[in-house]
């Protein structure tokens, strides 16, 4: 049974996405970072406004002596956006603090890849 009870373990959390291309014209957000945080949601939205003035995505390079661009949005539902530019790449930044309430990790199967009768896998 799933409860909507918060439990003690909830952490505060920074969620990075990132928009990625796929391929020609298209795109999608990835989330690339979750990072924890210390203390309450002020101290999250915080870390989250320093990740929006200063967060780098790996797709953009900084070469020697060269200042990325940068525009940062607040948002009406209090994230951020970044817009980061380099020499030859555009990368939109959305950054989010949440609240981690559940983790379930992953257990491998016995071995047996064989879907069950009836389902496709794709």
């Amino acid at each position: 049974m799933i409860s909507d009870a918060m439990p003690e373990s909830a952490k505060r959390v920074v969620l990075v996405e990132e928009e990625i291309s796929i391929g020609v014209g298209g795109h999608r957000w990835q989330l690339t970072r979750t990072i924890p945080v210390e203390g309450d949601e002020v101290a999250a939205d915080e870390r989250a406004r320093e990740l929006a003035m200063e967060y780098l995505p790996q797709v953009v390079r900084q070469r020697h002596g060269e200042t990325v661009g940068r525009r940062v949005f607040r948002t009406s539902d209090g994230s951020w956006l970044a817009e980061v530019t380099g020499s030859h790449e555009r990368v939109l930044v959305r950054i989010t603090t949440a609240e981690q309430v559940h983790i379930q990790e992953h257990v491998p199967s016995d071995g047996d890849d064989t879907p069950p009768k009836g389902h496709f896998f794709r």
